[in-house]
């Protein structure tokens, strides 16, 4: 069993890194990745934390990047060299303006949230489960879902629309840390399942290595279809289930869709060398 694509308190996770391989282990996982949103900043926990443990450690991130329709998430695996990068120096940047602008508007409203407030509630990057957690623990809102149904998706009170890189730019910068540009479960792009395959053979055409077929939101039947199309393309095959702990409670370490395991089969053989 293995989970390419989990989150720590880092960006919008509930648990440590440290904690995040300790789960890992005591569930006899053979790899985890850490994949926080727009961040490394945990990175060198998670290493030190798997030193001397059975589970393999793979260093990893979770890039957004522009894309019409919706959004598009490129995980990157494997880095190498992330210290210092500037493009996550620029992504933080923009982070930061978008934030101050939905605080502007919550403030507006008389709800009087500071950015301290934010930073109380992550190690890492302030995104907007952390605005849907304040707003819970203020009494604004029931739950994460009742928050963001609410107040934080598009056309509520409170959305603010994000300035992401671009794809070009998240490739370049995944092969620059010596690592593997994914797409992150691709089944999320509002498309249908044959205008997907033809984006994703542009992608690929434009540096992609893999895809995310297996994710704990993709069904059996549509997983087995992305498995097809990834054989035939010859392209890096890869699964995780999106662990964000308390924050998803129903999304669990190692596990896909229905709660079946993520089989070692989708470790690549790349991100062990």
């Amino acid at each position: 069993m293995i989970d390419l694509h989990t989150h720590s308190h880092f960006s919008d996770g509930t648990f440590s890194p440290s904690e995040l391989i300790e789960k890992s282990e005591n569930l006899f996982l053979k790899a985890i990745a850490i994949t926080d949103h727009d961040t490394t900043g945990g990175l060198a926990e998670g290493l030190k934390a798997a030193e001397n443990k059975n589970v393999r450690f793979i260093p990893g991130i979770e890039l957004s990047v522009t894309h019409k329709p919706g959004e598009l998430h490129i995980l990157g695996l494997g880095l190498k060299n992330w210290e210092n990068a500037p493009i996550l120096q620029e992504i933080n940047k923009k982070r930061k303006v978008r934030n101050t602008k939905i605080i502007e508007l919550m403030n507006v409203q008389g709800l009087n949230i500071r950015y301290d407030d934010l930073k109380l509630l992550t190690k890492g990057t302030i995104g907007r489960p952390h605005f849907a957690s304040w707003l819970v623990s203020n009494g604004h809102a029931n739950s994460m879902n009742d928050a963001f149904t609410k107040y934080l998706t598009w056309g509520k009170p409170f959305y603010m629309p994000r300035e992401t890189i671009s794809l070009e730019s998240a490739i370049d910068f995944i092969h620059y840390c010596g690592a593997y540009a994914v797409v992150a479960h691709p089944l999320n792009i509002p498309v249908n399942f044959n205008a997907l395959l033809e984006k994703l053979d542009n992608w690929i055409a434009s540096g992609i290595d893999g895809i995310e077929a297996v994710h704990s939101g993709t069904k059996r039947n549509m997983t087995k279809r992305l498995l097809k199309y990834g054989k035939e393309k010859g392209c890096m095959i890869t699964g995780g289930s999106d662990f964000h702990g308390g924050n998803k409670p129903f999304v669990k370490l190692g596990k896909t869709a229905k709660l079946g395991i993520i089989s070692d089969e989708f470790l690549p053989e790349e991100l062990l060398r």
